[in-house]
């Protein structure tokens, strides 16, 4: 059988911890994650990995890509427009440390 590629917009090859710091984010900048949830999480993988060097980077660019995502959603609905802008506060440290309570955007 022959295998079949798709999805290539969003096929990489890249480090592990970026995946990794996706699950990280969720609780220590959204807090959709609890500490037991992540701590689990942690036991599973063997490793957590906001002990790494680089994790801070990582977990910046993601939560812009968040703030982003979430500014893209509120020009074409309105009702967005208050979580977009409260994550761009949060970035812009005008919410505190984290986490903060950031609201999905579906």
């Amino acid at each position: 059988m022959a295998a079949l590629l798709m999805d290539l917009e969003r096929f990489s090859v890249g480090p592990p911890e970026w995946d990794l710091v996706s699950t990280a984010v969720r609780r220590k900048t959204t807090g959709a994650a609890t500490a037991e949830e992540y701590d689990e999480f942690c036991e599973a993988y063997g490793a957590d990995v906001t002990e790494w060097t680089g994790y801070r980077t990582l977990a910046g660019i993601r939560e812009l890509r968040m703030a982003t995502y979430a500014a893209r959603h509120a020009a074409s609905n309105p009702e967005w427009t208050g979580q977009a802008q409260h994550r761009i506060d949060c970035l812009r440290g005008r919410c505190g440390s984290r986490p903060w309570t950031w609201t999905g955007i579906t």
